[in-house]
C-alpha cells in the first residue's frame, strides 16, 4: 500500500506523516552525513544517504500538495561537529525543500551545530510544534503529556524463520496517543521493536503490545502488521 488513513493523517510509504488539511509532511532521523562520520572511524560506506533522501523528497512532491516540510529532529548525524558531508549536502536538501514549501526543523539529540548552518536560511531550531492535537517532538526526552508523534526510535520489526534468517524492516508505531516515525537511513539498522530493545524514554511509557506496527518494504510499500502483543504470538522467542 502507498498510504495508511490513521485518525487526522495518513502514513506514507515515502517514510513521513501527511496532513492533509494543513497540506504538512513530517519525516524523521535523516542522519545526513553518517558515511563521512563512520570513515573518519575507518568504515567506508558508500554515500547514498542524500540520495535516498532526495528521491523521497521526489516523490513526496510528486504525489502530494505540501505547502511545508517538518523534519522531526536528526537531520544530521555527528554529535561534535558540522562536518563537510553534512553541511553541503543538507544545504542542498534545505535549498530543494524551499523552492517547494516551508520548512521547520525540530531539534534531535544528534543536532548539536546544526543551528549554524539552518542560521543561513533563516531557520531557527524549535524543541516542539504544536500541530492540530498532536505534539511533535523528537523523543530523545522524558515527555508526559498525550497524543505526540516522535522520531528517535527508528523502529523496525525482524522477523526469524524456522532456520535462523532474518528479515528487517522499518516501520511505524501507532496507537492511543502516540505515533512514532521509521527512519530512512539506509545505514540504520533500528531497534528491535519485538525484541523491547526501546531507545526512546517516551515510548518506554507506553504499553508496546497495545501498538500497531506497519511495516515498510521499498518494493510492497506499506504493510499492516497488526498489533506488537499478536505478533508475538508466533514469534519463536516469545
Amino acid at each position: 500500500m502507498d498510504e495508511i488513513k490513521l485518525e487526522d493523517f495518513v502514513i506514507t510509504r515515502y517514510y513521513s506523516i501527511y496532513f492533509q488539511d494543513e497540506k504538512i509532511i513530517v519525516m524523521s532521523d535523516l542522519h545526513i552525513g553518517f558515511e563521512e562520520v563512520m570513515a573518519q572511524k575507518g568504515l567506508l560506506l558508500p554515500k547514498m544517504q542524500k540520495r535516498r533522501i532526495m528521491d523521497l523528497l521526489d516523490k513526496i512532491f510528486q504525489f502530494y500538495d505540501v505547502e511545508k516540510v517538518i523534519i522531526d529532529g536528526d537531520f544530521k548525524h555527528e554529535f561534535s561537529k558540522n562536518v563537510k558531508q553534512e553541511w553541503n549536502e543538507i544545504e542542498e536538501i534545505i535549498n530543494y525543500i524551499l523552492k517547494k514549501s516551508d520548512l521547520i526543523v525540530i531539534r534531535g539529540n544528534h543536532d548539536n551545530y546544526l543551528q549554524t548552518i539552518l542560521s543561513k536560511y533563516g531557520i531557527d531550531m524549535i524543541r516542539s510544534f504544536k500541530l492540530k492535537n498532536y505534539v511533535l517532538i523528537h523523543g530523545d526526552k522524558e515527555y508526559k503529556d498525550s497524543n505526540i508523534i516522535i522520531g528517535h526510535e527508528h523502529p523496525s520489526i525482524k522477523i526469524r524463520d524456522n532456520v535462523g534468517g532474518i528479515l528487517s524492516m522499518p516501520a511505524f508505531l501507532h496507537g492511543k496517543n502516540i505515533t512514532v516515525l521509521p527512519s530512512p537511513s539506509i545505514y540504520s539498522s533500528g531497534s528491535d521493536i519485538l525484541g523491547g530493545d526501546i531507545l526512546s524514554p517516551v515510548l518506554k511509557n507506553f504499553n508496546l503490545d497495545e501498538l500497531n506496527i506497519y511495516a515498510l518494504d521499498d518494493k510492497l510499500g506499506l504493510i499492516d502488521m497488526g498489533k506488537i502483543g499478536e505478533i508475538k504470538k508466533f514469534d519463536n522467542r516469545f
